[in-house]
């Protein structure tokens, strides 16, 4: 993989230095300090997806409910793609050059704007082409723009400040954009009738593009206007498609199966299986928000190849399992109260539920040994992987769904991220065995797009 150009804004400018590695997770680091203040705004926006997710479920019809559940899945398959991996070309652009940061944000802006729109408008023409007229054109394309190209956006300014060390505000960006939606969920559920598709798609997009431009703006304050040039973003952006493509794969296995449910099997089991699943996704929190954390810092302990991130892996490892495993039983155990908060049309969402919980330990396993294979920058075999298991995933699917409907698409869910799990660690384990111990950073192969 390419590293960033170190060049400073001006021509004949000396390249700065790279940023010092810092201490892998050890103590007195303020790892967990760190992960607390990302918890807050990670645990505030996922808290208010699971409100809006709940709220839409008791407020539209099941079956229009599980069309908006394979729209909103298709929107996170290609979401990837939208930013051309932006957010992780800042991050890894920071960790070789941190003063050049206005025009690394300036890339990551421009490319999410194009590829955005780009992604936008295919999600309207696939859409079309799976639900037909079940689902109007400018309802697709009102939730795909506010998608793949606002929330994008703001997910770019989000890793220009986090890099940072403005842990607390990137996190609570993204919380504010689901904040307003929630309140405009409320707003149409409080103005009479059931919420429909169409008026939830348009309130979507007008709420997403008032809090992105305001957004924009302020995460570009401090920038001179000459560190903003984007020369050199369709350069980048071919290194960013190699982390879009892994992305992309890992939104396959993670939400390909809502899709094909609520086209080749029925849209209730499209919407009991996404229930579950979302439950799974906001107690997986406070380990998203440790790893988001750890990202930044797989890239510096990489820098001189993969045995610097697999230590950091390793020393994660307790710390993530200490929590998959409890919450997963506790997943398990009150999981009976899925009809309660979504209603009684969701009844089978308490097995779903107990069915899905393990994902919480699988996930924790393959997401470390992913991010580090991408800090050591191995992330084409992490996209080989990664994409390896998306297609197992859709061939599992085309096979169970059909038969066995959300209980299939269980079973598919917990082999593929089992899978996942030991195909990363075994590329990691092996780069460290072909990994020349002291071989200094210039003389390692980067892996390249």
């Amino acid at each position: 993989m390419t590293v960033a150009d170190r060049t400073a804004g001006q021509v004949g400018a000396e390249p700065p230095a790279a940023a010092p590695v810092r201490p892998a997770a050890g103590r007195g680091d303020g790892f967990l300090r760190k992960s607390g203040k990302f918890l807050t705004g990670t645990l505030l926006r996922t808290v208010a997806q699971g409100a809006l997710f709940v709220l839409l479920a008791r407020e539209m019809s099941i079956d229009k409910y599980g069309l908006f559940v394979g729209v909103t899945a298709l929107v996170a398959v290609v979401s990837p793609f939208a930013s051309a991996g932006a957010p992780s070309l800042i991050i890894q652009n920071f960790a070789d050059s941190p003063s050049d940061w206005p025009r690394h944000l300036a890339r990551g802006l421009f490319l999410s704007t194009i590829f955005g729109s780009g992604a936008t408008v295919l999600v309207a023409a696939a859409g079309l082409a799976i639900w037909g007229a079940d689902v109007g054109l400018v309802d697709l394309l009102c939730l795909a723009f506010a998608d793949l190209v606002a929330w994008r956006l703001i997910e770019a300014v989000g890793a220009s400040i986090h890099v940072r060390g403005r842990v607390l505000l990137a996190s609570l960006l993204p919380a504010f954009l689901h904040l307003s939606r929630l309140a405009g969920a409320v707003a149409l559920a409080m103005s009479g009738g059931p919420i429909t598709l169409h008026g939830w798609a348009t309130t979507s997009v007008v709420l997403s593009v008032v809090v992105c431009l305001p957004v924009v703006l302020g995460g570009l304050r401090g920038a001179g206007h000459g560190a903003l040039s984007v020369r050199g973003s369709l350069t980048q952006a071919r290194t960013g498609m190699l982390f879009a493509v892994g992305l992309s794969a890992q939104s396959i296995y993670n939400d390909i199966d809502k899709v094909m449910l609520s086209r080749i099997g029925t849209a209730e089991s499209a919407a009991i299986y996404a229930a579950a699943y979302r439950v799974v996704d906001l107690a997986y929190t406070p380990a998203r928000s440790m790893g988001a954390i750890a990202y930044p810092r797989f890239f510096e302990a990489g820098r001189d190849g993969p045995r610097g991130a697999l230590r950091m892996a390793r020393g994660l490892l307790p710390r993530f399992l200490a929590f998959s495993v409890p919450v997963s039983l506790l997943l398990v155990a009150l999981a009976w109260m899925m009809p309660l908060v979504f209603g009684p049309d969701f009844e089978a969402a308490t097995p779903a539920l107990q069915g899905l919980s393990a994902l919480l330990v699988l996930k924790s396993l393959h997401y470390l040994a992913a991010d580090a294979l991408s800090g050591a920058r191995l992330q084409g075999r992490r996209t080989v992987c990664q994409i390896s298991v998306g297609v197992i995933n859709v061939l599992l699917n085309l096979w169970l769904i059909p038969t066995y409907g959300w209980q299939g698409a269980i079973a598919s869910s917990l082999v593929c991220d089992a899978l996942l799990a030991i195909l990363l660690w075994g590329c990691l384990a092996a780069a460290v065995r072909r990994d020349p111990a002291g071989t200094p950073a210039p003389g390692r192969h980067r892996e390249r797009v």
